[in-house]
């Protein structure tokens, strides 16, 4: 099982990495904004995946786990903020990711110096807030995670709404599936947490290739049909 549980969260992070390499390849084409928090997200994504690997084999140090910790948070707010930035005006989009970085900057120095409780994270699997000595770093989290998530499912369905194209729906479905794997390791079941990260991330990635797919054939759809088009 400890194996099985390290494979499917190195799965998760080889899926984050090459979907972040797709988006960090739009962001140097359009220089979009929302590219970049995404793929920053990703990033984050993938190395708090691949922690979760390592710490499934090794077991969590203090500083593994501080830097799990604090960067499965800023992922959230990352995604939201990218989600941002497609759905809302921008100055608006500027100003949450404003407040997100100075709450992301203040829990990682409130981690830094916050000791770690080893012992509360014997066994190497999949924890969430229960590692902390005090519980000062647990207060920056929710105010990450919660609106990073209320943006990704939002923007999903204003997308949903506005497009009715079914990449909103794999977008949704993928926040939603990630989310429940949260969600199910905080009421007691971690041993979902592996498997919805794995699913969740290619649900995510699938959507973002469909939803490419559909900007491309918008954008091609005036030069197919020439002169007729224009009349």
């Amino acid at each position: 099982m400890t194996w099985l549980t390290a494979g499917l969260h190195a799965a998760s992070g080889i899926v984050a990495l090459f979907f972040a390499r797709e988006v960090g390849q739009s962001y140097l084409r359009r220089r979009s904004p929302s590219s970049l928090c995404w793929m920053v997200a990703l990033v984050l994504f993938a190395l708090t995946a691949l922690a979760d690997a390592a710490a499934a084999v090794t077991g969590w140090s203090p500083w593994l786990y501080r830097l799990w910790y604090v960067g499965a948070a800023w992922l959230v707010a990352a995604f939201g903020v990218g989600t941002g930035y497609l759905v809302l005006r921008r100055p608006w989009a500027h100003a949450i990711l404003a407040v997100l970085a100075a709450v992301g900057v203040a829990m990682l120095v409130t981690a830094a110096r916050t000791p770690v409780d080893v012992a509360a994270l014997a066994g190497g699997g999949p924890v969430g807030g229960e590692g902390w000595a005090n519980p000062g770093v647990r207060v920056f989290s929710p105010l990450l995670t919660i609106p990073g998530s209320l943006l990704l499912l939002g923007g999903a369905g204003v997308s949903w709404w506005r497009t009715r194209h079914p990449y909103a729906l794999w977008l949704l479905a993928g926040t939603l599936v990630l989310a429940s794997g949260g969600a199910m390791t905080r009421f007691g079941v971690p041993a979902v947490l592996p498997a919805a990260n794995l699913a969740g991330v290619w649900m995510l990635y699938r959507g973002h290739r469909l939803s490419r797919e559909a900007h491309r054939v918008h954008r091609d759809e005036p030069a197919a049909r020439g002169p007729a088009g224009a009349r």
